[in-house]
């Protein structure tokens, strides 16, 4: 199976359509092939209308993905990782989506990677992505988080650690109160 592929319109800005293309942290262009990055959209869906709206979405290169991570707590790092660790199905799925012939992003994306339900039913969710260039890397990750999912992490975070969350989030995202309380209460997963 392919390990990587175009990076997909739902990874792609939701202003432009075109994949992102700087740091937010350090301002780093993206796209050259050798430059990894992540990406990280939160997504709220209004099912009876069969729409969807952005809440926030970035790109972080890793140097600046390894450096957020290591501002949060030892105790926070390795309440998530043991999380993660106990509830992520990587390799199961990696399998059953190495079987399927062409799989899609829906694929990759259609179920919770924790919880393993529907992200078609969820209200709010959030997708996580590794990319090399202009491509998107298909291993343990892309993969989407339920809200569920997401709530059960941020209570995973040590104080110190919220805190930490709530400094990058303001230097970072600005908007009306109502964007605050939701990204107070979703945080970004990368970091």
């Amino acid at each position: 199976m392919e390990r990587e592929t175009d990076i997909p319109r739902i990874l792609c800005s939701s202003d432009t359509g075109t994949p992102l293309e700087h740091c937010m942290i350090c301002g780093k262009y993206l796209l050259d092939e050798d430059t990894p990055y992540f990406i990280e959209k939160s997504i709220r869906q209004y099912p009876g209308m069969e729409a969807q709206e952005v809440i926030f979405e970035y790109a972080m290169c890793l140097h600046c993905s390894v450096a957020m991570s290591e501002s949060l707590s030892d105790e926070s790092r390795k309440r998530t990782s043991e999380y993660l660790m106990k509830h992520a199905q990587f390799e199961l799925r990696w399998n059953k989506l190495s079987k399927i012939e062409n799989p899609s992003i829906d694929d990759w994306l259609g179920r919770c990677i924790l919880k393993g339900t529907p992200i078609a039913a969820a209200h709010e969710f959030q997708i996580v992505a590794q990319c090399m260039g202009r491509k998107l890397q298909l291993h343990d990750m892309p993969f989407a988080l339920s809200l569920e999912a997401i709530d059960e992490l941020a209570q995973l975070l040590s104080r110190e650690s919220q805190g930490e969350m709530d400094d990058f989030l303001g230097n970072h995202f600005s908007g009306p109160p109502e964007l605050a309380e939701i990204l107070r209460r979703r945080p970004p997963v990368l970091i």
